[in-house]
């Protein structure tokens, strides 16, 4: 199952570089996720049971346009339910616009209806 994340800036004033965004998203996973060792622009992190990429990918055409940033991540835990904890925790300060990805399929989002997909 391919699970991923799009954020984008909550604020339109506010452009969050991907390094601001790797320290925000550690705070939510709960460990670190730092630049990978090749100097690339992806950041990785993992534990225990849940490994982490994260890229910025900005586009001209939705979503990518207003969602530049990745989280791509796998998990030995039961899939779905973790990818909800993790939105909700990713969610709650309000700081970006996020769309759940689950095999490129909208399964939540906080600002539109799946359905429009």
């Amino acid at each position: 199952m391919e699970m991923s994340v799009l954020l984008g800036a909550a604020d339109p004033g506010w452009s969050p570089g991907l390094e601001d965004v790797a320290q925000e998203v550690a705070v939510a996973l709960g460990f670190a996720v730092v630049r990978a060792p090749s100097g690339e622009t992806t950041f990785l992190g993992g534990d225990d049971s849940v490994r982490v990429w994260l890229t910025s990918e900005p586009q001209s055409e939705e979503p990518h346009r207003t969602h530049p940033f990745i989280l791509d991540f796998t998990t030995n835990e039961p899939e779905l339910p973790y990818a909800s904890r993790l939105f909700d925790r990713l969610a709650a300060p309000g700081r970006y616009r996020l769309i759940l990805l689950v095999n490129h399929d909208c399964v939540r989002s906080t600002h539109f209806p799946c359905q429009n997909w």
